[in-house]
Formats: C-alpha cells, sequence, structure tokens
C-alpha cells in the first residue's frame, strides 16, 4: 500500500524546448529552457483512497508534478499544500511539468502515495 504508485509516460520527450528522460527508479530529469508549458503525462487507473503527492529533486523550484482527474474534480500538487486528498476510483493523469521561460537542469522523482 505504501509503495509509490506513480508511473512514468513513454520517455525520452522534448516538449515546449525541454526534454524530458528517464533516470530509472521512477526518476524524471528535465533539461532546457521553456517555450510555454511543457508536460509529459500518462493516464493511470487508481483506487479509491488516501493519497499523497510528493517529489524529491536537486535545487530549484521549476519542476514538479500534478495528480489529476479526468473531469479535473482532483487537482494534487507535488510543491503545494494541495498534495493530500481523498479520491474516488478513477483514472487520472500524472503530470511532471516545467512552467514557462523557465530553464531546468533537474532531476524529480514523483511520489505517489497510498495511505489506506
Amino acid at each position: 500500500m505504501w509503495g509509490n504508485k506513480w508511473a512514468l509516460p513513454a520517455l525520452p520527450a522534448t516538449v515546449n524546448g525541454i526534454e524530458f528522460t528517464d533516470m530509472g527508479d521512477g526518476r524524471v530529469h528535465a533539461k532546457g529552457t521553456s517555450t510555454g508549458w511543457a508536460t509529459v503525462r500518462t493516464t493511470m487507473a487508481l483506487p479509491a483512497g488516501e493519497y499523497t503527492l510528493e517529489h524529491t529533486h536537486g535545487s530549484g523550484d521549476s519542476l514538479f508534478c500534478e495528480l489529476k482527474s479526468t473531469d479535473g474534480a482532483v487537482d494534487l500538487f507535488s510543491h503545494s499544500s494541495a498534495n493530500r486528498a481523498t479520491i474516488p476510483a478513477g483514472d487520472y493523469q500524472m503530470i511532471v511539468s516545467v512552467p514557462p521561460s523557465k530553464t531546468v537542469d533537474q532531476t524529480i522523482t514523483p511520489i505517489l502515495r497510498k495511505l489506506n
């Protein structure tokens, strides 16, 4: 139950100036300067329950992850206080993002845990 439930998208991918690379062990490296929102995502079915979303990475704060329901009702961010929720069973987008006009060279490890 406590294991990382995060699923990575198919990588490598280059989006809006950012090159996303799979570094293994659930880590994603992002490098470049974003010309707009640079996001990679995958959709996965999750069972109902209480979840937390966090991330680990090196210096800087321009790289983050987000869990979003396909209907937009659930939206958790790894870098804010909105990182814990009880969610219904359903399909969820797992997103790694860099905001517009940011330069990054970072590795992030998204961590999605089911608490109950």
